[in-house]
């Protein structure tokens, strides 16, 4: 008897963020269902415009950039290029990792051409419009709840998800960072799942450009005695290089052409 159908559905994205290209007989033979029921599910999968199905077969589709999103890639865009350069130079050949689903990581992505070996796990079909050309690496894609105006995927289901993985480093954004209150967002249903990532991570890495400093958002994520680095575009101010060595935190930024960093 074959498994259930959500299951098989989510066996058949993983398999295509994995190596960019499933086969029906591939998949029939693996999970024990006829050939009719993988194209059906190719079929839905398809109609939701998460594949594109192909003689015998689907690739994954790169999704169409929605407004919202397009938006809060603009905005801040050089910063942006610029930290995500920065970030890039942590991760080595091997690594396991965690993108949040924001434009930040999203510019992190380029630099991963230049290693070897990645596990890349993401909940965004916005950052898999990058990653999914990248058949060298393996690709996580985190299941759950589609929120068509951010692209990614949140809540219990995403959140029983991460919580099966573990010893990533995770790279991650907020609304918001300040030294009392920590990282912050305004969106209860993303702080949820942040939560999550971080408790199951080995590092956190937090990106964020010089705008997201000291003003609070709504929920907490988490205090930055959490943090282990925190990747940003300008100088920050004295206090923060004075928090970043109390806490051993290493804080990166430009000057020069070079990084600089304050952990002890």
């Amino acid at each position: 008897m074959g498994i259930a159908a959500e299951i098989r559905r989510k066996r058949i994205l993983e398999q295509l963020g994995s190596t960019g290209r499933v086969y029906v007989k591939d998949i029939s033979q693996a999970l024990g269902v006829t050939e009719v029921t993988v194209r059906r599910d190719l079929g839905l999968l398809a109609s939701k415009g998460l594949l594109n199905k192909t003689y015998g077969g689907a690739v994954l589709a790169a999704p169409e950039v929605k407004a919202s999103v397009r938006y809060r890639q603009k905005r801040k865009l050089t910063a942006k290029k610029v930290i995500g350069k920065l970030a890039s130079k942590l991760i080595r050949d091997g690594d396991v990792i965690y993108l949040e689903a924001g434009s930040t990581c999203y510019e992190i992505i380029p630099y991963l051409t230049d290693r070897k070996k990645l596990t890349v796990i993401v909940n965004s079909l916005y950052l898999m419009r990058r990653l999914h050309e990248m058949t060298t690496h393996n690709i996580i894609i985190i299941g759950g709840q589609y929120r068509p105006d951010r692209m990614d995927m949140v809540g219990p289901g995403a959140e029983i998800a991460i919580g099966q993985l573990g010893g990533f480093r995770a790279f991650t954004g907020a609304d918001d960072i300040t030294i009392d209150a920590g990282i912050s967002g305004a969106d209860v249903v993303t702080v949820g799942f942040a939560k999550m990532v971080l408790k199951r991570a080995s590092e956190v890495i937090f990106v964020g450009d010089h705008t997201k400093f000291d003003n609070p958002a709504l929920y907490k994520i988490a205090d930055i005695d959490q943090l282990d680095y925190i990747v940003t575009d300008t100088r920050p101010a004295n206090a923060w290089r004075i928090a970043a060595r109390k806490n051993h935190i290493k804080l990166i930024y430009p000057k020069v052409g070079k990084c600089l960093s304050t952990k002890l």
